[in-house]
């Protein structure tokens, strides 16, 4: 049997790093003239870590990785991650180069759990804002999509905003914009149960003022993601809500 480090332990200082991980998001990031692939991946214990890819061999990953599919990773640098907001609250990144090896792996014999961020923490404030959240709740007010731009054929001038519930009923303001606001609410007009529980996958904690009330959660760009009918465990807890 294969052993596999945990995610949690990565760091730039050892190599010969061996890990099994699910890719939970994996976007395509436009780095002129070509294209990189940036993942979120996520080890059986639920650890995550950043993924850059570089444009270099983003075309051949792009078509053999794919989300919720696990695979093992080894010969990958381990980076500092020091970007302004992060996708996982993990101190390192991996960064996949040209000796790196990556299989398909057998899932482990238990999925992990998603951590879904208390909507408490978020009111009050304790969270940590330079983190990508997950969170789950009810979508309810969803708003006409209207763009803010002077271009109407721009799609960054897109915005929609809507309203998530928690389970002891406390909800928090959202806005998404761009391209995903597009995407939003057409898949929200498809949707045939409302209210609608869903997943609300890395998305980011935006406090544009001072006070519990001027707070929401905004898209950050594309790897921001929205998971309707979740079938996880919390999703049973928002069955009675109206």
């Amino acid at each position: 049997m294969a052993y596999f480090h945990d995610v949690s332990i990565l760091r730039p200082c050892i190599t010969g790093w061996h890990i099994r991980v699910k890719v939970l998001r994996m976007i395509t990031v436009c780095i002129n003239p070509r294209n990189a692939l940036r993942l979120v991946l996520v080890d059986d214990k639920g650890f995550k870590i950043d993924c850059w890819i570089n444009s270099e061999y983003a075309k051949h990953y792009a078509e053999f990785l794919e989300e919720d599919r696990w695979f093992s990773f080894t010969e990958f640098r381990v980076l500092e991650n020091s970007d302004r907001v992060r996708l996982t609250n993990h101190n390192f990144r991996m960064s996949v180069f040209g000796t790196t090896v990556v299989l398909p792996a057998d899932p482990p014999s238990t999925e992990p759990r998603d951590s879904f961020t208390p909507f408490s923490s978020i009111i009050d404030g304790t969270v940590d804002e330079s983190v990508l959240i997950d969170l789950i709740g009810v979508l309810s007010d969803v708003g006409e999509l209207v763009n803010v731009g002077t271009n109407p054929s721009d799609l960054t001038g897109f915005r929609l905003s809507f309203r998530i519930r928690g389970p002891c009923g406390n909800a928090i303001d959202g806005l998404v914009s761009g391209r995903s606001a597009m995407e939003f609410r057409k898949h929200y007009d498809l949707c045939v149960s409302k209210p609608l529980v869903c997943i609300m996958r890395l998305w980011k904690v935006d406090r544009y003022f001072d006070g519990p009330k001027n707070v929401r959660i905004v898209n950050q760009g594309l790897i921001s993601k929205v998971l309707p009918y979740p079938d996880v465990p919390e999703a049973a807890e928002f069955c009675t809500m109206s």
